[in-house]
């Protein structure tokens, strides 16, 4: 049986999924998008076998070659990229990783591989930090939305 601090955490982190799996789609919107061809749903079926990161560092190629976005653009992507990448590593440990409680007030998530589990190699959080991890995913989402607006859709 969960307690209640147990079903907070679950709900900061399913709020960072959320986040997530909408930048992910938004991702590969971008991927079509970007790339130069006259039919882009023909992409569909290489976008779709592209995890996170490989849709992040193809984007990252056709951002930085593209003659199409302006300096300032491209700057703002790379910023917005590690921003990315650091919500994907978090998501990674999130779904991948053991959760429990430490103490009352504090929950801990376990890396997945048993010799780091068992030794002790955790996390800790508090319920504000998970708070805040869902809400930089999701400004992290709401900037590429918007860079993605007005940088790729209105150009």
């Amino acid at each position: 049986m969960l307690n209640e601090l147990e079903n907070q955490a679950a709900a900061c982190v399913g709020q960072l999924i959320f986040a997530f799996s909408r930048l992910d789609f938004l991702l590969a919107l971008a991927l079509q998008n970007l790339t130069p061809t006259p039919s882009p749903d023909q992409l569909n079926p290489l976008i779709e076998r592209l995890g996170f990161k490989d849709k992040l560092d193809c984007l990252q190629e056709l951002v930085n070659g593209s003659e199409a976005l302006s300096h300032q653009a491209v700057q703002t992507f790379f910023t917005w990229q590690k921003s990315a990448d650091k919500v994907r590593i978090t998501r990674n440990a999130f779904v991948h990783g053991r959760w429990g409680m430490q103490t009352r007030n504090t929950l801990f998530n376990a890396s997945p591989k048993v010799g780091r589990a068992l030794s002790g190699e955790a996390k800790l959080y508090t319920l504000d930090e998970l708070k805040a991890e869902a809400i930089f995913a999701t400004q992290v989402l709401n900037e590429f939305y918007e860079w993605h607006k007005k940088h790729v859709l209105n150009q």
